[in-house]
Parts: C-alpha cells; structure tokens; sequence
C-alpha cells in the first residue's frame, strides 16, 4: 500500500511533482527579471541575459540563497511600491553570469565543493568559504542571514562538517531515495544549501531546520543525527518537504487569512494557519516514513541497519495540554489534529487551492492510518456565492504593460499586473477570457468564449470579473 502513497504524494501536479513545481517557479523567476529589468534599467542588461538562460543555467541562481531572498524582496518592495535600491542587482553584478561550471554563485564561495546527492538536484554543502573570498558581500550577506534564522536561539554555531559527516549525509539521502522513490526523492531538487549547526531554543536542542523566507532553498541539521541514515533520512524529508511547500507558494495561495491562528495542544502558543498547513504536510508524509520504514526490505536493512522502532516524532512542549494529558507525539496523532481543525473549524480561513492541499494530504495519510481522517472532515465550508457585476458591454482590454509567461504543459498563465505588482496564475479558462480581452466589445468576447468554452454567461462574467479585479484588464473605453 505505502507505494501507491508514495506515487500519490510524490506525483500531484499541484502540490508534489517536484518538476512540475519547479517548472512554475522557474517561469516566475522569468518572469520576475523582467519585470525587474524594467524597473531597474540600470540593471537591464544582467536581468535580461539571465532570464534567456535555459533551464540547466538558470537553476542554480534560482535557488543559490543570497540571491533569492534578494529577489524576493525586490520584487516586494515592488509590490509595496517602495523606492528600495535593488540588493538583487548589486549581488548579481559580483558573479560571472557566463560561467559554465553549473555552480550557483555562494556554492562557487565553497571549499571543499560538495554535493550529497549530485544526481537529484542542485544541493551542496555550506564547508567553509574560501580565504579570498571571505570579505565578499555574497560571503557577508549569507552569514548574516544564517544568523538571522538563528536569531531566537542560544549558543547557535555552524559546524564544519569532515569526512564522515559528509558521508553520512550522502547515506542518508541514498537511503531516503531508495524508501521512497517519489515523495522521498521529490524533496531533493527543493534543498540548495545544507548546513549543520548546534544550537538551542525552548523546545530543547536543535535537531534541524529549514531556512524559508529569511534563507531559501536552505536547512540544517545537527551533526550528531548524521551517525543513523533512518534519521538523517527523516530530517532532509521534514525539512525538505518545508523547502517544496515554500515552493508551492511561491506560485499559489493556501490560506485566505494568513493571521487566523489555532491552539495546538502540543505547543504552548497558538499557530497562524499557514503554519499548520506547513506541519500537516510534514506529518502526513511522516505517516508514510514510518509505514515504508515498517516494511523495509532486507537488502535495505543490510545496507542501512534497521529503521525506527518508535514512530514518536517529538515531545510535547512541558506545560502543554498534551504534556499533562498525553497524546499528540505521533505523526498519525499531529496529522488528524491539524487535519480536522484546517477543515471542520477553520475552513473558511483556506483558499479552494489549501482545501485541495488538505483534502490531498488527509487522504493519502489515512490510506495507512485510517485515524487520521474524519467522515465530517469531508463535509464542505458553507459560503454564500459571491455577487459578480454584469460585464460591461463596452468590452475589455489588458492593463499595459502586459508581462506574460505561459505554461502550456501546465495548462496554466502567469500574469503580471502593472498597476498592483502582484503576480497571478491563470488556469485555462481564465487565460481563455484573457486572451480575449484585446479591446473587443463585449458581444465579440460573447461569441468567441461560446466557440471555445461553450454558451455559459455566468462562468464568462465571473472570469472576466475575477481579471478585472486582478488588475490584469479594464473596460475598453471609447
């Protein structure tokens, strides 16, 4: 069974196809230059020849940590419509664009050079950084923002790895790619940078973390849980399904109210609900780890030693509920919580997009641990269908100026909208209604969205009304 689970979790388009995932986010980095080009003319020419990079070329800058969240806050200073200089720009004018050696600009900073896992993706290890280039800014900006992901932790350290730390990382991730050969394998094209560190925080000693926002594409993991593969195993799945799901949204929205909070009865503070989401997508794999670890084959257990004999994945916070009343220290456990609470209570918080996110995880859980799913989970969020205004008669036309990148593979658009700065995925019916919008008066949209979609005025009016709102067209005036 937990094989089929791991195609289902491993294989989504949406939400688990690791290329599939990577695709988008490379066409909004595509995106992203050129839109940045035009905001930064000074800057045009290096955006502009990055972004005709192919594929191969352009992965490493799109997943090097000092330059993403550089971009990334470029282009939100863009949509905040703040003046900001480009930190982008001014990081990606010290790397030879050029080079042919397919390492991302802070990899090249390395020495030694090492990959764990070559073959699956572009992830290296953070060793030491060269002698001369130490005092570089690429070097400076990437040590202060692994210092800023260590900000609320004691006696935080990196460690610099030898030999054997280096082979058990390659072991583990031999291991977890060999156990799951889907949902395993798809996290390793998300991890860029792996660190190890040592450091503490309230919930005791660090076992690992991943960077997200302040360092992206990046974890990192206590030496020490490097000695057993089933744990290092484990580790680069938790942290590495945090580096897809910052991926996964990155290119679509999950929750419609990012501050709507929720008691966890293992922890002493509540979460906000993105945070939940991040967790039931930890858990729900976890109850696929432990199945597939139960199951292993011999070849595997020769290779690697036997697997866990606890499917325990960490201790209640002292003080809280579950530490006084027990419960909630298994994945099944977390997952059914989590899983209930985003749906039956706090539905109205999700976008349709996070529904299907958690529909998709609880199903596949509760195919191994059928007490991970509720029958009222189920049951949908009541909403009143909302009031869509009658399309003007005048027609429409697309807000300029117009930046596009097409996913046709994916039956998917990405627009920009000029006036917002805000980035927008359309399915295919709303690229339909789009690409319609070219001044033509509204009876020509009528006919032509009849030919292609069929006679259906209120799928049309809402689409339309739904770009309008984007910022992506306006009414065709005179």
């Amino acid at each position: 069974m937990y094989t089929q689970i791991d195609r289902i979790l491993g294989a989504d388009p949406h939400f688990g196809a690791a290329d599939a995932i990577e695709a988008r986010n490379i066409a909004r980095y595509r995106l992203g230059l050129t839109v940045l080009a035009r905001r930064f003319p000074d800057a045009a020419d290096r955006f502009e020849r990055l972004g005709k990079a192919d594929d191969a070329a352009l992965r490493p800058f799109l997943y090097d940590p000092v330059l993403r969240n550089a971009f990334e806050d470029d282009l939100l200073a863009l949509e905040n419509h703040r003046d900001d200089p480009s930190e982008f720009a001014s990081h990606l004018a010290e790397v030879d664009l050029d080079a042919e050696d397919g390492l991302g600009p802070c990899e090249r900073l390395m020495t030694p050079r090492r990959r764990p896992w070559a073959s699956r993706g572009v992830g290296w290890v953070w060793t030491e950084v060269e002698p001369g280039s130490a005092g570089l800014p690429l070097a400076r900006r990437l040590e202060e923002l692994k210092d800023g992901t260590f900000s609320d932790m004691r006696e935080a350290r990196r460690i610099s790895p030898d030999e054997e730390l280096l082979a058990g990382l390659s072991r583990g991730a031999e291991l977890l790619a060999e156990l799951l050969p889907y949902a395993g394998s798809g996290v390793f094209p998300h991890i860029s940078l792996v660190g190890l560190a040592r450091a503490e925080s309230d919930d005791g000693e660090l076992y690992s973390l991943s960077g997200g926002d302040p360092l992206p594409s990046a974890l990192f993991i206590a030496p020490e849980h490097l000695r057993d593969p089933w744990m290092t195993a484990e580790i680069l799945l938790h942290e590495g399904l945090h580096l897809k799901q910052f991926d996964v949204l990155r290119t679509g929205s999950l929750v419609a109210d990012p501050g709507h909070e929720i008691q966890i009865p293992w922890r002493l503070t509540p979460w906000s609900l993105t945070r939940v989401l991040a967790a039931l997508h930890v858990y729900a794999h976890m109850v696929l780890f432990f199945a597939a670890a139960g199951e292993a084959p011999a070849g595997l257990r020769e290779r690697f030693g036997e697997p866990p004999v606890t499917e325990d994945v960490g201790v209640p916070t002292p003080g809280s509920r579950a530490a006084v009343e027990g419960g909630y220290t298994t994945s099944a456990e977390r997952a059914a919580y989590l899983g209930q609470q985003a749906l039956e209570v706090h539905g109205e918080a999700l976008t349709p997009a996070g529904r299907r996110f958690v529909e998709w995880l609880m199903d596949a859980a509760a195919s191994l641990a059928p007490s991970v799913r509720t029958k009222a989970a189920r049951e949908p969020v009541a909403s009143s269908a909302p009031h869509v205004p009658q399309p003007d008669p005048r027609g429409y036309r697309k807000i300029e100026p117009v930046a596009v990148c097409p996913l046709p593979e994916q039956g998917q658009l990405l627009a920009f909208a000029p006036d917002t700065a805000k980035f927008h995925w359309l399915n295919q019916h709303a690229w339909l209604i789009y690409a319609l919008c070219d001044g033509r008066e509204l009876a020509a949209i009528q006919e032509q969205y009849a030919q292609h979609a069929g006679s259906d005025p209120a799928g049309l009016a809402t689409g339309l009304a739904g770009l309008v709102a984007a910022g992506l067209v306006e009414p065709a005036i005179g």
